[in-house]
């Protein structure tokens, strides 16, 4: 009979355990190979999983499956078949029914409602935007992920000044936007923030790469109140840039200050091959 671990899991060893499920959302993940990635018995971590997140492992995987065919749908023009068996499903009339049953509208309505989608979180006209497309290669990080309800800016500010406080100013500093909050219930919403390099003896890191691949890049000068504006000023440009298709992996900010000590923020759009 195999053996397990009676300690406490940590957070790490959590986020162990989320990364190979999102890095293999789209096929059925074990209780065998849980057990087998984290030493300990699937009943177990399954339980503390839960108290974490609020939902089962299964529950979990399930959700970024349809989340991530969701932002495939109003991101891309790929066929509604091709997305189905990328995100895991064998045949489109499972994948509809998974989906009705998620969002009350079926696939092909989400695709097409997708200006219904950013109504209320866009209220102006689209405005002009400096942009820029980058290939941007792939950087070695420490990160460290929270749930932060809707991307709260004071749960954000608050990991950003633990991490000062713990590692000191270090630019540049990434945020993390793993979720499409129109899309993903609020509560679930998560944001990592990652550092070039850790002070020895900081917790609650993990090594990981970020980028790798091709972006358009727009600019949020000064303070992170306001920067859902900017958020905002890019979705109304994008809307009217059908030619512009975004991939459905992470948006990135990168944070840099200018010579003259002020705030910079790049944020990367990754788009689609």
């Amino acid at each position: 009979m195999a053996k397990y671990k009676a300690v406490q899991i940590s957070f790490n060893e959590i986020q162990k355990i989320v990364d190979h499920i999102e890095e293999n959302f789209d096929r059925e993940i074990t209780a065998d190979e849980i057990e087998h990635l984290s030493q300990y018995s699937y009943r177990n971590f399954q339980r503390i999983f839960f108290k974490i997140f609020k939902e089962t492992i299964s529950g979990f995987q399930k959700r970024l499956r349809l989340e991530k065919s969701y932002k495939k749908l109003i991101y891309t023009t790929d066929k509604i078949s091709d997305i189905a068996w990328e995100v895991g499903y064998f045949n489109i009339q499972s994948f509809s029914k998974a989906f009705k049953k998620q969002y009350q509208i079926s696939p092909a309505e989400a695709r097409s409602q997708k200006q219904e989608i950013f109504k209320e979180f866009l209220d102006s006209e689209a405005a002009d935007l400096q942009y820029e497309i980058k290939y941007k290669d792939a950087v070695s990080v420490y990160c460290t992920f929270i749930k932060a309800k809707d991307y709260n800016n004071q749960e954000i500010n608050d990991l950003w000044t633990t991490i000062e406080q713990q590692n000191g100013d270090s630019f540049p500093a990434y945020g993390i936007i793993r979720d499409q909050p129109l899309i993903t219930n609020r509560s679930h919403c998560r944001y990592g923030a990652a550092i070039l390099d850790t002070a020895p003896g900081a917790s609650g890191f993990q090594k990981t790469e970020i980028f790798g691949g091709k972006y358009i890049r727009f600019t949020h000068y000064g303070s992170f109140d306001n920067i859902l504006e900017t958020y905002r000023a890019f979705y109304r440009f994008w809307l009217t840039r059908p030619e512009l298709l975004l991939d459905n992996s992470d948006v990135i900010e990168e944070h840099v200050q200018s010579e003259k000590g002020e705030m910079i923020t790049h944020i990367y759009f990754p788009l689609h091959s």
